[in-house]
């Protein structure tokens, strides 16, 4: 039983055919080849692209599709108010402002097509990447003119069921033979190619309860999403409030006595240091041979484990080259490679404290011999910081690790959302777990 959303749906579990298992058949561009024939349950049959449900059907793309091809010329001014869009092959149509931070189109759109909402488009030179999308955010949007842009047929397929399985590791196998030119070279994939792609058709009112089954654990994904967002933003406000009137509630800030800093205004009671006063600043080591459990930590973060610690205190280890400035919290025994720097406390602080002001406030600096970015060790101990009395660093860092805590557990939930998405396409899309007792009402598209 599946519930989610208000939905409560039973899926019946077939056994996975023998044919599965059967080493007679092998899959081939995501075709399924038998050498010899296995056995079936009572309720599959073997096709082209594998065993399937004895109803379900195979049929090419091109008969469950039809393009559409409608420009901004043919519809007037009312056209050009609508926003302009870009396929993205994660996020699917996002808005061209949002992904580039700004509008690329040439002012004539003119020749830009009209995509509506159910209406699926594809980049024909990056398909293979995933890069074919439904519009579901919008009702309506611009695209390039080099994107075809294609309707479902009603009356044969549904098209919030047919918009995930485009991006099944099956039809991306498909995408990628016909885009094999030369070698390391790949060509757009041919509309023709495109519409010949096999794919499985269960009868409507279960390709209807798939597609519900998939939206709900989709909108519960997006839903999660938007909780990380707006946790991020709390915690970027939450910080900007700590680090300039300390642990004081909000409405209680405009009586913190402040004083103006080269960082800022902070507290009155509070100190403006030096990093190199509170901490020595030490260089990493070259990662020593064998490995083990202890992480090794470079400017860009844990990349390998070795056998022994360098530090075996609570640290922050600072990338020297390359990502120069990021800044890593270590508390268990770690070893920073040769492109870090780490820290050895002179003094009692609060760790937690010291990374979050480092996170957004980064050490930086150039060598100036070279093109690599880099940071001195002098910079890394001239770097300014606020420094109030420790029970207040402290209550600082256990609040915004209150928000940290928050922000890992959604996160958590978000993966276990796109692992659960991911198992449910693959069974219900082949027929390993058959949707039952799911209202055609309730299976519609989504709004």
């Amino acid at each position: 039983m599946y519930k989610g959303n208000g939905l409560s749906v039973t899926l019946r579990t077939t056994e996975e055919p023998a044919c599965c298992q059967n080493k007679g058949v092998t899959l081939i561009g995501g075709h399924a080849m038998q050498a010899s024939k296995p056995d079936l349950s009572e309720d599959f049959k073997m096709t082209k692209i594998g065993p399937l449900p004895e109803e379900w059907q195979i049929v090419r793309l091109g008969e469950v599709l039809r393009e559409m091809d409608v420009r901004v010329r043919d519809l007037g001014e009312s056209a050009y108010e609508l926003p302009i869009l870009s396929l993205t092959k994660n996020e699917g149509l996002v808005l061209q402002t949002e992904r580039f931070g700004k509008r690329i189109a040439t002012e004539d759109v003119s020749e830009y097509k009209v995509v509506y909402r159910g209406q699926i488009v594809y980049n024909p030179y990056v398909i293979w990447e995933g890069a074919v999308h439904i519009l579901d955010k919008y009702e309506a949007g611009l695209v390039s003119p080099v994107y075809p842009v294609w309707e479902v047929r009603p009356d044969k397929a549904h098209a919030w069921f047919i918009d995930p399985l485009l991006r099944m590791p099956n039809t991306i196998s498909a995408y990628n033979r016909f885009a094999s030119g030369a070698v390391n070279r790949r060509r757009a994939i041919r509309k023709n190619d495109f519409l010949s792609i096999p794919i499985p058709l269960p009868p409507l009112p279960e390709q209807r309860a798939i597609a519900h089954v998939l939206r709900t654990v989709q909108r519960a994904k997006e839903a999660t999403e938007r909780v990380i967002a707006a946790l991020k933003e709390l915690k970027k406000s939450l910080m900007r409030h700590l680090f300039t009137y300390g642990p004081v509630p909000i409405d209680q800030a405009d009586r913190v006595p402040l004083k103006d800093t080269e960082i800022g205004p902070i507290p009155e009671h509070w100190q403006v240091v030096r990093l190199g006063e509170v901490a020595q600043v030490k260089y990493g080591k070259a990662k020593p041979e064998g490995e083990g459990t202890v992480p090794v930590v470079g400017s860009g973060g844990v990349y390998a484990y070795t056998k022994m610690a360098l530090v075996g205190f609570p640290t922050l280890v600072i990338g020297r080259k390359g990502t120069a400035g990021q800044v890593w919290l270590c508390k268990q025994p770690c070893w920073p490679s040769d492109t870090t720097f780490y820290l050895e406390w002179r003094k009692p602080i609060g760790l937690g404290f010291v990374f979050e002001f480092m996170r957004i406030n980064p050490p930086s600096g150039e060598h100036a011999k070279t093109t690599l970015p880099s940071l001195q060790r002098s910079d890394l101990e001239n770097h300014l910081l606020p420094f109030p009395p420790l029970p207040e660093q402290q209550t600082i860092a256990n609040i915004l690790r209150t928000v940290d805590r928050r922000i890992e557990a959604e996160e958590n939930r978000k993966r276990a959302l796109e692992a659960l998405f991911k198992t449910l396409l693959h069974h219900l899309m082949t027929g390993k777990v058959r949707v039952k007792d799911l209202a055609a009402g309730d299976a519609e598209a989504p709004t």
